[in-house]
Parts: C-alpha cells; structure tokens; sequence
C-alpha cells in the first residue's frame, strides 16, 4: 500500500475499501484469543464454545456480558464461520506445541490483517519507523488519520473522541503485542520476529497466491512487524532449507516452499 490514496471519482463514488476503526477501540485480548481458539479446536462447535465462554466462564471474567463482549470481538476476528466448524492456520498454531513467542507473533499477523490496523502501519507507522522516529504519541496517530478522512467514509463518519479513542488503542495494542514500549510516548521496542513465524508469512503470502521470490520479498506484509526488504531478504535466507528453499545469484531469485500447505508446515515446527 502506498502513501498516495485513492480519490473519490468525478461521480463521487467512494473506494471499495472499508475502513472501520472500531476494532482499535477493544482490547487485544492476546490470552483470551488463545483460550478461545485453543476451546474451539477441542470441542470442534461454536454452539458448545459459546457455551465453555458464556456459561462455564473459562476465561473467569465477572459478567456474563464481558464474556459475551470478549467472545464476539475474538470471533469477530480469527473464527471465520460460526456455523461450521473451520480450523485456521492460526488455530493450528494455537494448539500447536511451538513456543508462546512464536504463537503471540502469528496472532499479532492475523490481528493487524484488519483493514484500518493495516492501513495506519503500512502507511504511517512503517514509514515513521523507517526515517528514524524513535517515539510515536497518539496525536501522531490522530494527524495521520485526519489526514486521510475525506478519502474513507467509515472515517469521516467518526467524530473527534472516536478518532482520539482509536489511536490511543492503537498504541496500546502494539505496546501489547510488543511492537513499542512506553506509556504516553510509545518508543519503538527491539524486537526478533521468530523463525517460524517468518517461515508463517511467507507460506500465508503463498496462500494467498503470491508466488514469486521477489514478490513475497517485497510484500507490505512485512511492513507490519517494521522489516524492510533487506531485512526479510536475510530473514528468509536464514530459514532456508529448514522450511524453504531460497537461493539468489546475481539479479534472480528463487523460493519454494518445503511444505504444501501452511497447516503442513506448522506441523514441522
């Protein structure tokens, strides 16, 4: 995604994207998340989830509402279809017996996936990080949503406190994934993305039919956990041959996975 957005046309229509900032406003409820998915794996029923959540409490949250609130916002985001049970690559994940670091930085993928999360990174946290910004304040956020507005109708619709509420969760949801450190001023934190989950993306990027080296290489994606394409190019030839096969000489590259599927990888981890 690039700085420059889309204009309405000489018609007036609006771009296709929808932006909804709602999804800053809640927490991000990292443990809750993992509770949830890994109880959806084990019964295989989102009747009898909704159940273990609501009525069994086994997130021991004080209100039935709470519960209700904290399981409508997680199935909001990672569980695609209430009906029929459907296993993601993140569930897999989830349940798997891969290390708490590597299973907290898939979810924060799969959690900044969201449309309005992945635009303020892609396009104005990246960017800040990359010239050298060392802290952001919500403010910063607010000016860079402010800017783009007129662009989203989901975000001219938002009066002052919502647009002010939005970016202060924002800060704190990646003070949470641990992206950024600090209270009022969130300064950018150190941070090592696991192997495996670098080896997640790119098969997620496969399976989303970006196929080629370079491609996947370049992907914005990366953008979201702050890694310019150097710095994925070393990452992925650092995995290589565990999970993939990549090799560059001179101006062409080549990647192939080691694995058909991510769910297949992810039982190699």
């Amino acid at each position: 995604m690039s700085n420059e957005h889309i204009e309405p046309d000489e018609e007036g229509t609006e771009p296709e994207e929808s932006l909804d900032p709602k999804i800053a406003h809640h927490s991000t409820y990292i443990d809750e998340t993992k509770r949830i998915l890994q109880t959806y794996v084990e019964c295989g029923s989102y009747e009898e989830l909704e159940r273990r959540v609501v009525e069994d409490n086994i997130l021991n949250k004080n209100t039935d509402e709470y519960r209700e609130n904290i399981l409508r916002e997680v199935t909001r985001r990672h569980i695609p279809d209430k009906e029929e049970y459907t296993e993601t690559p993140l569930m897999r994940v989830v349940t798997s017996d891969v290390r708490s670091d590597v299973i907290d930085w898939c979810l924060y993928y799969e959690f900044v996936q969201d449309p309005f999360l992945r635009l303020v990174t892609i396009d104005f946290l990246y960017p800040e990080f990359d010239r050298g910004t060392l802290a952001v304040q919500a403010v910063d956020i607010v000016e860079f949503i402010e800017s783009i507005k007129d662009d989203y109708a989901d975000l001219r619709e938002r009066s002052e406190s919502t647009i002010n509420e939005a970016a202060t969760k924002y800060l704190t949801a990646f003070r949470n994934f641990g992206l950024m450190e600090g209270s009022k001023r969130k300064e950018f934190a150190v941070t090592y993305i696991p192997d495996e989950t670098i080896a997640y993306v790119v098969y997620q990027l496969f399976q989303k039919g970006v196929n080629s080296a370079s491609e996947i290489i370049e992907h914005e994606d990366w953008r979201l956990f702050l890694m310019n394409e150097s710095e994925v190019q070393r990452r992925i030839r650092d995995i290589s041959p565990q999970y993939v096969d990549y090799e560059k000489r001179g101006s062409t590259q080549r990647l192939v996975r080691k694995y058909d599927s991510t769910e297949d990888l992810i039982d190699a981890f």
